[in-house]
């Protein structure tokens, strides 16, 4: 998704403004795969999976990761010949960022009904590797904005658009969504699950598309999870989910619902035990209303993967509160997916500030456009938006032995200010010596910096791009200052 151009703070004026609105627009690289100075240990470690709100790796850490979106919705959308490359992928791990949600088009996997690409499901398969070797977790994305780019842009093949007698009023994005009579009918195709070619009903073409990429990823540990569909619209019933607060709870279930248990059976049907992540409706990400969504399929290891586009900035902790909430009532996972949009560093700033005291793990968008003008490029001098990239460059913790109590990144003084409890979440102790991660990339302390703090040792070298720090011996929690410059190496204490 690009840049929102509205936000609801009331229901009434959530469907006043999706009917009249108009729109608006939307360092140095290392030649090593992963930062000098970074251990494998540092890294977080598959399979991820989850303790309530919190996301968790292989050794229980909590996972608090910052990454970017790559969607390429032009064919054959795929990043590799895109011009995505191994120096991208190092380049975002030296920047700190160690997560990617990478789309995943419907129209790309099975272009012919019920046949999967093979060579598409390789591709992709190629920049998991890239991106797993440079240390960075991947999220598959099956990913559409207005359905497919038959009656809008992007996601769903022609085969898979069945539309009926609705008319197709081209209207642009996000009002597509309110406005186009063929994208509601679309989607309510889909929700009923209307025979296809073949008389084979939709979501059972899309329930195979999932266990193919379940099949193929079932045991790659570069794979964080799967965000089973990006932005999902509630069909020509939608006004329903705009006129309460509560947003529409029957369709929460009798749709996503009922959909994603399919979703969940055909994944783990396939002997893939990842994460599965599923989507609000996207009015959610507006501010109002909230969400019923049930965790997809009632699955253990699964959660909500939620949005944050509003067009007045206070909403947009309302947005951070309701997944909040949503989390608290079911146990399931967080995960901030989409967010930014933008190349505004005030902008960029707000917002990673409010995830980040939030301490929710995000994702912003996108790397190509508003990180990289041109993917085809090298992330080099003019080709890398200065600005924009800077103001994401944070330090930030990225796997703590612990549970997270507070966070705060100053980006004028570059200063993280962290506390956590070394207790695991659901309770229960870590074994001596777990590494307590922090991305702290040299773009961000080209001079080094210094470390000051209670409750921890450092134990990685000094001044290193991923700072590693153990609970001392009999310590309950942790507290640490993160500032540029002065001596390496650093001192915990």
């Amino acid at each position: 998704m690009r840049a929102p151009v509205l936000l609801l703070l009331r229901p009434a004026s959530l469907l006043a403004a999706l009917t009249l609105l108009g729109t608006a627009a939307c360092g140095p690289s290392s030649t090593s795969s992963r930062s000098p100075g970074t251990t494998p240990a540092a890294l977080p470690t598959g399979p991820v999976g989850h303790s309530g709100r919190w996301l968790t790796d292989a050794q229980g850490r909590v996972l608090l990761v910052h990454g970017v979106n790559m969607v390429e919705k032009a064919a054959p959308y795929e990043p590799g010949p895109a011009g995505f490359t191994a120096a991208d992928a190092t380049w975002l791990a030296d920047h700190g960022f160690r997560a990617v949600r990478l789309g995943v088009l419907p129209t790309g996997l099975m272009p012919t009904p019920g046949v999967i690409d093979q060579a598409y499901l390789d591709s992709i398969a190629s920049t998991v590797s890239l991106l797993d070797k440079a240390g960075i977790l991947t999220l598959i994305d099956y990913h559409q904005d207005g359905w497919g780019p038959s009656i809008g842009d992007d996601g769903f093949p022609a085969w898979m658009t069945l539309t009926g007698t609705a008319i197709n009023n081209h209207a642009v994005f996000p009002l597509y969504y309110a406005k186009d009579p063929a994208i509601q009918q679309a989607f309510q195709s889909f929700w009923d699950d209307a025979p296809g070619p073949g008389g084979v009903g939709l979501q059972e073409e899309m329930t195979a598309m999932y266990g193919a990429v379940a099949r193929r990823f079932a045991a790659d540990p570069g794979v964080l999870g799967y965000d089973l569909l990006n932005e999902p619209w509630p069909g020509t019933t939608w006004t329903a989910c705009a006129q309460d607060l509560a947003g529409c709870p029957g369709l929460d279930q009798s749709e996503l619902g009922a959909f994603s248990a399919k979703a969940v059976t055909a994944i783990r049907g396939a002997g893939d035990h990842h994460l599965i992540l599923g989507e609000p409706f996207v009015l959610f990400n507006f501010g109002h209303p909230t969400t019923s969504v049930p965790v997809p399929g009632g699955d253990p290891n699964a959660g909500l993967s939620f949005h944050l586009y509003t067009i007045t900035t206070g909403a947009e902790p309302t947005v951070l509160s309701d997944a909040e909430a949503w989390s608290a009532r079911t146990g399931g996972v967080l995960l901030n997916t989409e967010w930014g949009a933008s190349q505004d560093p005030a902008a960029i700033h707000r917002q990673a500030g409010e995830l980040d005291s939030a301490l929710l793990p995000w994702l912003f968008w996108s790397f190509d456009g508003e990180m990289v003008p041109k993917l085809a490029a090298p992330p080099t001098g003019t080709n890398v938006a200065t600005a924009a990239v800077d103001a994401l460059t944070e330090a930030y913790p990225l796997a703590v032995a612990g549970t997270p109590a507070a966070s705060s990144f100053d980006p004028t003084a570059r200063t993280l200010l962290f506390s956590w409890s070394t207790a695991r979440p659901a309770g229960g102790t870590y074994p001596a010596g777990t590494l307590t991660t922090f991305e702290t990339p040299s773009s961000l302390y080209p001079a080094g910096y210094t470390v000051t703090g209670t409750g921890f040792t450092v134990t990685s070298a000094a001044c290193a791009p991923t700072l590693t720090v153990t609970a001392q011996a009999g310590a309950s929690s942790g507290s640490i200052r993160i500032t540029p410059g002065g001596t390496c190496p650093a001192s915990g204490g």
